[in-house]
């Protein structure tokens, strides 16, 4: 039931602000103790089955981590040794080809350079780096990939070179070779191994498949429920009741083991900050020792077990978010989910027992939320130009909605959420506010305010997400209590392993692959299908008819692709302890990545939906209906960039109608492009169970489609 709850403009907690300013002023650093934890656990591990080394190298890496507790901090926890670092998945392998190839451009850039100790660099460049070259994620993909003939390194020779700046002009051309090699031509002979890094992220250049899996929704909500003691527990007894012998058995006791050892490892990280804070508390201030010995007693209870009050959920949902990262890495995408059906019993309870005011409820809130913004990624230079590196998405939290009987969900934890949100100022872009036919007004205008007041809140249909979850597969009441994940993904709470992005489709380019045979302006060779020459279309239809078999073509070679990924992780990856709190594992023995979650899909999404409505309508209207230029010219006019046609470009660029300008016409087509994908994408099955699931939405990935792309029939030019 809702309980309505009027906000005036309040500020931020003097503990939280200091949090805030220290971490906005905190350099961006390299921090290398996981690597060197899970690269020397492998290295010492490698007869152990794969869940079981999973599970030991991320014991180690708790145990000799360095841990600390700042002097504001309530909630204890950190999933680095750096108060704004990233957790570098060496055994993934995406990040140490981003070291490899622009490390000193990292270190040395202008805006927000990384730092690391020079002694920590030499390590990762002679010793960590060195020995994950032909074991990480990546390159088991890469074998994996080669053996089924969907591995080919782009290769940039003269011809290429000049059909390039033919095509996209010499700027254009300029700015790539800039962002790939950077000022130095000693950059130059790293090219043919940057191609081939290229080639196992990417079956071909209208196709990305990112190492990661990752984007769900961990099962916070049992965490609470159990604890990791009793996650122990139960892995130590369901190991008791495996029978027989035989490849299943030994994967099921390799499992249970695994998770024993995993959980019990978090229970011991935690104690680790119970000491520490009793150790801080002797030289401390009366106030502040109060406060670390409140700290020490929370870690001594959680994640172990069950929360008893607010204070420790808290700290309970923060250090399960801390070692899960840790487990998983960086750009792991483990989404927080509902923040506020999560906490509100223990709030409730705690406020009519007088054991917490809404004051102290808020400051731990806001405290909760800054930490959210200390997840960092290192991108490469071309990859800056798409998203930001401090606060990415992968921590986003869900709030309001409705409850799984249908009634209102929205309670008294789900108003401090979003007052914590505005008192932050949005560090991150990771509120989700659900909406529904029976959410109070007076909470909808809420929210709009907070929207006016900061940055981040994203709105979801309740009404509508529901009745496609339900579409999808999932039950009523999982379709009611779902979740977002990572940027804009609708899945089910901590029972699904969704996996909801990280394998995309270029529409652009399987336009462009329709207009030149199956080819693309970087690539000179067919990469598609073999469809007619775009001279010989007679018709609007036989435009969309080659764009289709282009669609075919690439989202079946994307499937092929990413099912090869699944089974790099299910082969040699897997991750026990993120699978020990999703619904499902626990209970069939079975790790997320070989299908032990509740619910499996894998996804794949489209981005560039404004440009191949508007390009597709561009044609239909100056091709077919107005006459103004034949399909023959109009390609020929893109494959050199409009050069000397700038006249029949402002005509496409400004006469032709445009998508977004209520134009049914329009609307139409990009209906057509939509359902046209997504029925293409729901043909697939999921090889871990389930099915591929379609979605559309750029994630700022589109500013890289641009510079590749050549130009399209909308008068968009080549590299924009």
């Amino acid at each position: 039931m809702a309980t309505a709850v009027t906000t005036t403009e309040a500020t931020l907690s003097d503990r939280a602000a200091r949090l805030k300013q220290a971490l906005l002023s905190s350099p961006y650093e390299i921090d290398v103790e996981r690597a060197r934890s899970y690269t020397e656990s492998w290295k010492v591990t490698t007869s152990e089955p794969p869940c079981m080394k999973a599970a030991l190298a991320l014991r180690d890496a708790l145990r000799d981590m360095t841990i600390f507790i700042d002097e504001d901090e309530l909630l204890a926890g950190s999933k680095t040794a750096k108060r704004l670092a990233g957790v570098i998945p060496v055994e993934r392998g995406e990040f140490n080809t981003v070291m490899e190839f622009e490390l000193g451009r990292l270190l040395t850039r202008k805006s927000h350079p990384f730092h690391i100790e020079e002694s920590e660099r030499a390590e990762l460049e002679k010793g960590i780096l060195p020995y994950w070259k032909g074991r990480s994620v990546r390159d088991l993909k890469a074998r994996l990939w080669k053996a089924a003939g969907i591995y080919e390194p782009l290769r940039l020779g003269p011809v290429s070179l000049y059909r390039i700046i033919r095509g996209a002009g010499l700027a254009t051309t300029v700015k790539i070779l800039y962002l790939s090699l950077g000022k130095s031509l000693l950059s130059i002979p790293k090219v043919q191994a940057m191609q081939r890094e290229l080639a196992a992220l990417r079956p071909n250049l209208a196709l990305t498949v990112f190492d990661v899996q990752g984007h769900f929704v961990p099962g916070f909500r049992r965490v609470l429920e159990l604890g990791f003691e009793g996650k122990a527990e139960r892995a130590h007894q369901a190991l008791q009741g495996v029978a027989g012998s035989g490849t299943e058995a030994d994967r099921k006791r390799d499992f249970y083991s695994a998770v024993e050892v995993a959980a019990s490892a978090v229970c011991e990280h935690s104690l680790r900050y119970a000491e520490l804070a009793d150790e801080k508390a002797e030289t401390a201030s009366p106030a502040r020792a109060g406060e670390l010995k409140d700290i020490a007693r929370r870690c001594r209870r959680v994640p172990a077990g069950p929360p008893s009050s607010f204070m420790e959920a808290v700290q309970s949902l923060w250090m399960t978010q801390v070692v899960l990262g840790i487990s998983y890495g960086m750009a792991g995408i483990l989404s927080v989910g509902r923040l506020d059906q999560y906490l509100y019993r223990y709030y409730r309870e705690d406020l009519e027992a007088g054991r917490v005011t809404r004051e102290q409820a808020l400051e731990v809130l806001e405290e909760y939320m800054v930490k959210l913004a200390t997840e960092i990624i290192m991108l490469v230079e071309a990859g800056r130009e798409t998203a930001s590196e401090m606060g990415v998405g992968s921590n986003t939290v869900t709030i309001g909605g409705v409850d799984s009987e249908g009634g209102c969900a929205v309670n008294e934890v789900t108003w401090l959420v979003l007052d914590a949100h505005d008192n932050v100022k949005a560090l991150a872009n990771n509120l989700c506010v659900r909406i529904a036919k029976n959410t109070p007004d007076e909470f909808v205008r809420r929210v709009c305010r907070s929207y006016r007041r900061t940055n981040g809140v994203a709105v979801f249909n309740d009404e509508r997400i529901i009745l496609e979850l339900l579409a999808d597969g999932f039950s009523l009441e999982d379709a009611r209590d779902y979740s977002i994940v990572g940027c804009v993904e609708p899945t089910s709470t901590g029972n699904c392993f969704a996996c909801t992005a990280g394998n995309d489709i270029s529409l652009a380019g399987v336009l462009e692959m329709s207009l030149n045979e199956g080819r693309m302006l970087f690539s000179g060779k067919r990469i598609g299908a073999r469809t007619p020459d775009p001279g010989s279309f007679s018709s609007f239809e036989d435009v969309k008819r080659a764009f289709l078999a282009q669609l075919e073509f690439n989202v079946a070679r994307l499937v092929e692709s990413v099912e090869l990924l699944d089974r790099a992780y299910a082969e040699e990856f897997p991750s026990p302890l993120v699978s020990s709190t999703v619904e499902g594992c626990l209970e069939s023995g079975t790790d997320i990545t070989r299908g032990g979650a509740h619910y499996d899909f894998d996804s794949i999404t489209g981005r560039g939906l404004g440009t191949v409505a508007n390009s597709l309508a561009a044609m239909r209207w100056a091709v077919f209906e107005r006459g103004l230029v034949t399909m023959e010219e109009l390609v020929r006019l893109m494959r050199t960039n409009f050069r000397g046609q700038e006249k029949m470009r402002m005509i496409l660029t400004s006469g032709a109608p445009k998508y977004g300008n209520d134009d049914g016409d329009v609307d139409e087509l990009a209906r057509w492009v939509t359902d046209t994908f997504c029925a293409e994408v729901r043909k697939h099955a999921c090889g871990r169970g389930g099915f591929y699931r379609p979605g559309m939405f750029s994630y700022g990935v589109h500013v890289i489609d641009g510079l590749y792309l050549g130009a399209t029939p909308d008068g968009r030019r080549a590299g924009e």
